[in-house]
């Protein structure tokens, strides 16, 4: 089923974990992926390993001036946009009072900043095209509250909800603006210890007894599936929605 012939996917944080497995995804259905990412020697290996179809180009979201300009050039380029996926994230682990404003600036810079920034560029892409579909990613606790993810809740929360907002504005634009919020995911930013319980098995055991009804950590794979669907035409009725990719995590 290639259900994304000919349209051109834009990938942030693309070269690791759910941005990779969503390129991965969406090339196998037709694709041209483009992935944007700060590691210039993760992005080369992501390109190689899927081959034609994917190119890479060297980002970092939180710079506004440089993503207005690397979006206008992968237009110019391959004449258009039509989905944008913005996968890039970083984390921090504390409270209110131990989070310093370096790190708390560093969170909102690249996790709610580098959306509106990437999303402010390529909406007017697909606007003049007739039309385009954004899928962010948000995560289990910017819908529900944790302990000890202060600037990571607040970040994820405001990802939400400027997606029901991008969907109200721009739905009658022909943009579609949905968000996915997964749980416990094997990705890098946990299997680097940058999430409470990364490098301790027998604590993420027991955070994933505590939130996920499927008594397992979920694939970035599991997570690229609803984003394919949520920037297919088979959504095409969909906008505005947050959905759950979190083993029943916000269920209970």
């Amino acid at each position: 089923m290639n259900r994304f012939d000919g349209q051109v996917a834009l990938i942030t944080g693309g070269a690791s974990g759910i941005g990779l497995a969503t390129a991965r995804r969406l090339l196998d259905e037709g694709a041209q992926v483009v992935l944007l990412d700060r590691d210039e020697a993760a992005l080369s290996a992501a390109v190689a390993e899927l081959g034609s179809g994917a190119h890479a180009r060297v980002a970092d979201v939180a710079d506004a001036a440089g993503i207005d300009a690397l979006v206008a050039e992968v237009a110019t380029t391959l004449g258009r946009i039509d989905v944008l996926v913005t996968a890039a994230g970083v984390d921090r682990c504390d409270t209110v009072v131990n989070t310093s404003l370096e790190e708390w600036r560093t969170i909102m810079d690249v996790d709610l900043d580098g959306v509106f920034y990437i999303c402010r560029s390529t909406i007017p892409v697909f606007v003049r095209q007739g039309g385009g579909a954004i899928v962010t990613i948000s995560s289990a606790i910017g819908t529900v509250g944790e302990r000890n993810r202060s600037a990571y809740c607040a970040a994820k929360s405001g990802v939400e909800n400027l997606t029901r907002a991008m969907a109200l504005d721009h739905g009658a634009e022909g943009v579609r603006a949905n968000c996915v919020a997964p749980g416990l995911i094997d990705t890098p930013l946990i299997a680097n210890g940058k999430v409470a319980g990364g490098s301790d098995t027998a604590l993420m055991d027991s955070m994933i007894a505590a939130h996920h009804a499927i008594p397992r950590i979920g694939q970035p794979s599991e997570v690229a599936s609803a984003i394919a669907f949520l920037a297919s035409a088979d959504a095409s009725f969909v906008t505005g929605a947050i959905l759950a990719v979190d083993a029943g995590w916000t269920a209970a």
